[in-house]
């Protein structure tokens, strides 16, 4: 069998869909060495994968300034891959494994051109786990996607021209264009949805192997009393604005104005690190706040999800036939909600011109009309039978491993 090196990075929606994947790896023989940040590590050590931190000088990373609420035009994004997770991460990856050898390597999709290097310079072939969309053009082409205001596009470019030149003579290697630095690189690209899900997915090739969302049980995942879900209210609403974006108090106070007549359970997810502070005291009496809830088993019951949209939250509410209202903030969040809305399985919000009736009305609309739930379905079937990690495992070793 093989040995397997993991590379990813530290967010929720990137770790947390590779965990089924990585689990399979494991249980078919492979030695899987898995690196992310030190947070991650007791939630890999439960798929039997060898875990190894990587370290985020977090002071260095403020200094940078990257913040993906304020990324106005695709170089900013191109920026924060090179100065925020290549050139942060690609020396100390290296340093720890220099004495290594492994039969193929599994990266984020956000190391892009860092994963094709990393591959290079650790002479294996590579493969790409893509957590989110699969990018069918070039990133600089999405420009519609950002405001880039009064943006000095040209200051920036040249900023990104210039790291990628000094990383490609610090790793003596090829330079590609600045629009590739995004790409995914790999042999093959595993790709967290379905073919049906994936705008323009008759865009991509066969390297792509589409498996669906990694819907796997999350130990850690905090009690919760389920029972009383439908107890008073046969609705069951979800919210939450994912593991990042959570701290916006004036958000939770247009959700206690716009719901608080309507007869359902809410479930308010605020965030582990969100403190609710006067707002506390004007819960109403059909909200369960908590800071963190067992999201899948939540979703399960729901029959409505308001979301920020992020890909992980939106699959994981698909695959259970759950339609949406989506108030996409950031990243590729509006792409996602677009794609959502366009299928008919959820409606979208400006976040700028929310307001409690907006909220209302939105929700009311999804809650009543049975098209969106059908769509929902519809979706969701198609991630179901996507094919799963188990799938993705085969390929994979039919693929790098060793027999």
């Amino acid at each position: 069998m093989a040995r397997v090196l993991f590379v990813t990075i530290s967010a929720e929606g990137h770790v947390n869909p590779t965990l089924g994947l990585v689990k399979q790896l494991v249980d078919n023989g492979e030695e899987v060495v898995y690196m992310c940040l030190e947070e991650y590590r007791a939630r890999l050590a439960q798929t039997g994968a060898q875990f190894r931190a990587y370290q985020l000088d977090e002071q260095v990373f403020r200094e940078l300034g990257f913040n993906p609420t304020e990324f106005k035009h695709p170089l900013h994004f191109t920026d924060f891959m090179l100065r925020g997770i290549i050139e942060l991460h690609l020396p100390e990856i290296l340093r720890q494994t220099e004495n290594d050898s492994f039969d193929y390597l599994i990266f984020d999709s956000l190391f892009g051109w860092g994963g094709a290097i990393l591959g290079e310079k650790l002479g294996i072939p590579t493969v790409c786990s893509v957590t989110n969309f699969a990018f069918t053009e070039p990133l600089s082409r999405m420009v519609e996607v950002f405001d880039a205001g009064d943006l000095d596009v040209e200051a920036l470019y040249e900023r990104v021209a210039t790291t990628a030149q000094s990383i490609a003579r610090e790793y003596n290697v090829a330079l590609p264009a600045i629009e590739d630095i995004t790409s995914q690189y790999g042999h093959l690209k595993i790709v967290f949805t379905s073919r049906e899900f994936q705008p323009d997915a008759d865009k991509l090739d066969d390297s792509y192997l589409f498996i669906g969302p990694s819907i796997t049980p999350r130990l850690d995942a905090p009690s919760f009393p389920l029972e009383q879900l439908r107890s008073q209210y046969d609705k069951v609403v979800y919210i939450s604005m994912g593991s990042i974006l959570t701290k916006d108090l004036e958000f939770y106070k247009l959700c206690f104005e716009a719901f608080q007549d309507i007869p359902a359970q809410f479930v308010l997810s605020y965030g582990k690190d969100t403190h609710l502070g006067s707002l506390g005291n004007s819960i109403p009496p059909n909200f369960m706040a908590m800071p963190y809830v067992p999201q899948l088993e939540v979703l399960q019951q729901a029959d409505a999800f308001i979301t920020h949209a992020g890909m992980n939250s939106t699959s994981e509410a698909l695959y259970y036939d759950v339609p949406l209202v989506m108030i996409p903030l950031s990243s590729d969040q509006p792409i996602v909600a677009k794609r959502v809305e366009k299928l008919g399985a959820g409606l979208v919000l400006d976040r700028s011109q929310l307001t409690p009736a907006a909220l209302k009305s939105a929700l009311l609309q999804v809650l009543n009309e049975p098209s969106y739930k059908k769509h929902a379905k519809q979706i969701g079937d198609s991630l179901r039978n996507a094919g799963g990690y188990k799938e993705a495992a085969s390929r994979i070793m039919s693929l790098f491993s060793k027999v």
